[in-house]
């Protein structure tokens, strides 16, 4: 039996037996195209695709008729001639400036729907428990509830994110790690097609519905390494945001050291934050700030939400949008601060006030 030393982050290195190879074989998944190429797989992905679209003009136009459309594109995916058309970009401000690629309706949007209709669910099986992003069961509302029982019972967090992140994902690190998993040819010919339409080294764009999940499993690899080798108990992640969670602070720093050179040299990436603090300071994650006895909404996002009731109700009063639009805005408002201990803000907004308001334009 051969021996190996495993790096434990708790306690040192530590001398363990080497699993023989055939306990170390990861199952990699064949015969997959055919699945995401029937014409039932495209029929439903165009459903995903157009939900909460059908007004849009390019929408439209193929509601008429589908069927024909998706026979064509099931063709073009079957002889390999389907290619990613050019991106369309845009700047957004909010929270922070970035770039958004915009792909057409017909037939890109679709694909990638078809495509994770058939990977999802073994995408989602390599994910650990507390990964929360994009994934059926998670998202941010059980990230922050999961979050607060680590707060709890722990006096110290270290707090990271990913410095431009999606832009940095690098093309060869995520085909090598897709391709731990995946062994058919023709399903890995066109993801490499996808992942190489920016034409870059790096980038996978912020906008489409594949890159979401490529981001995911490229973080995942923090992941599995985290949990996996290092044995690290409290750690949660969204996205390029993650925080480790202890009552030993000298854990933290053994981490925020190590943390740098693992990123650099294993996925090519790098941190903008690192930042090691008490918990009763408060954790800055998932649009609330989490103290030990109380959540509040994150400053950022009280600004955000205080100004779009106010772009909402002028546009109500000036008959611009319908009581229906502007009952949904604040409806959503609601449901966001619902989570957090924010009466004083609900009360100094005047949210319920705004509510009835918009009830009652319904009944005129």
């Amino acid at each position: 039996m051969a021996y190996a030393k495993i790096h434990n982050g708790r306690r040192g290195w530590l001398v363990a037996k080497r699993k023989p190879a055939c306990l170390n074989f990861m199952k990699r998944y064949g015969n997959l195209f055919d699945k995401i190429t029937t014409l039932a797989n495209l029929q439903e992905a165009y459903r995903r695709s157009a939900r909460g679209k059908h007004w849009q003009r390019a929408v439209k136009e193929y509601d008429k008729d589908p069927l024909p459309w998706l026979l064509k594109l099931k063709e073009s995916l079957k002889q390999g001639t389907y290619h990613t058309a050019p991106y369309k970009t845009k700047r957004i401000h909010e929270p922070k400036e970035r770039t958004i690629y915009i792909l057409p309706f017909y037939p890109d949007r679709i694909v990638h729907h078809a495509v994770m209709n058939v990977l999802e669910p073994i995408f989602d099986k390599l994910m650990i428990k507390d990964s929360y992003a994009c994934r059926k069961g998670k998202g941010q509302h059980a990230g922050s509830t999961r979050c607060m029982e680590m707060v709890r019972r722990n006096k110290y967090c270290l707090k990271c994110d990913i410095s431009k992140f999606y832009p940095s994902v690098n093309h060869a690190v995520l085909k090598r790690i897709i391709r731990h998993k995946i062994k058919d040819k023709e399903l890995l010919a066109l993801l490499d097609e996808i992942i190489d339409s920016t034409h870059t080294e790096t980038n996978v764009p912020i906008g489409n519905y594949l890159s979401q999940w490529f981001g995911n499993l490229y973080m995942n690899e923090v992941d599995k390494y985290v949990k996996k080798t290092l044995h690290f108990k409290d750690y949660i992640r969204y996205c390029d945001d993650f925080c480790f969670f202890s009552n030993d602070k000298d854990e933290l720093r053994k981490i925020r050291a190590w943390l740098p050179e693992y990123l650099d040299k294993q996925l090519k990436l790098r941190l903008s934050k690192c930042q090691l603090f008490p918990t009763s300071q408060g954790v800055d994650f998932l649009g609330y700030r989490h103290f030990p006895r109380y959540i509040l909404v994150r400053k950022r996002t009280a600004k955000r939400i205080k100004r779009h009731l106010r772009e909402t109700m002028h546009l109500l009063r000036q008959g611009r949008i319908t009581p229906e639009t502007a009952k949904s805005k604040i409806a959503s408002a609601k449901g966001w601060i619902q989570h957090a201990n924010a009466h004083n803000y609900t009360m100094a907004n005047h949210i319920n006030e705004l509510w009835e308001e918009v009830k009652a334009y319904e009944q005129v």
